[in-house]
């Protein structure tokens, strides 16, 4: 389901988590959405069942959620290395493809979270030659995360399974935008701990 518009699952957790700081479980949030806009997405998608309609469209809102609870995070840990008014984020943005911004050492910097599979990375490529994703003035990095253990990326599951980003990871993104390594116009460029960076 490309669920676009009003019918986004992402502004609906922007506008629960950054505005009204309310904190929804997933089934909370499920029926949260589907009160909301059952009636609009049958009527614009065709299933076979009621079990098909319930079953889908649970999965696309548990990815987008938790995706979303991945990248609230790298927000927050950012606003905390790099400071609360240098780090900006709205609904806008995400449409443009834009997680968040960070304002740092004279640069704008786009930052774009996704999980670290050869899906993830060519659903990312698409939208960079397809959608316009680097319209946005300033330079975009990729930051994406690995859900596999032993990598410089990968995430720090707690408790409960969820995994977070590890403080060690933005310290070096951090390091890398201080020492000017990540701020060269017209360059794409990987460097070794996997920062993906274009402007």
């Amino acid at each position: 389901m490309d669920l676009k518009g009003n019918l986004n699952p992402s502004n609906l957790l922007h506008e629960l988590y950054f505005v009204k700081e309310k904190w929804l479980s997933f089934q909370e949030f499920f029926d949260h959405y589907f009160a909301l806009f059952k009636d609009r997405i049958k009527n614009q998608f065709s299933f076979s069942s009621h079990e098909s309609f319930s079953d889908g469209l649970r999965a696309r809102l548990y990815r987008t959620q938790f995706g979303f609870l991945t990248e609230y995070h790298a927000f927050l840990l950012s606003s905390i290395l790099f400071t609360k008014e240098n780090v900006y984020r709205n609904p806008i943005l995400d449409q443009q493809g834009v997680d968040f911004q960070i304002k740092y050492c004279g640069n704008l910097f786009n930052i774009h979270i996704f999980v670290d599979t050869p899906r993830a990375w060519h659903f990312r490529n698409y939208k960079s030659a397809f959608k316009n994703v680097e319209k946005t003035e300033g330079i975009h990095v990729n930051l994406p995360y690995s859900l596999k253990e032993g990598r410089f990326n990968s995430l720090r599951f707690l408790k409960n399974g969820f995994g977070v980003y590890t403080e060690k990871y933005f310290d070096h993104f951090k390091s890398e935008i201080i020492s000017g390594k990540i701020k060269n116009n017209n360059i794409t460029g990987t460097n070794e701990n996997g920062f993906i960076y274009s402007h």
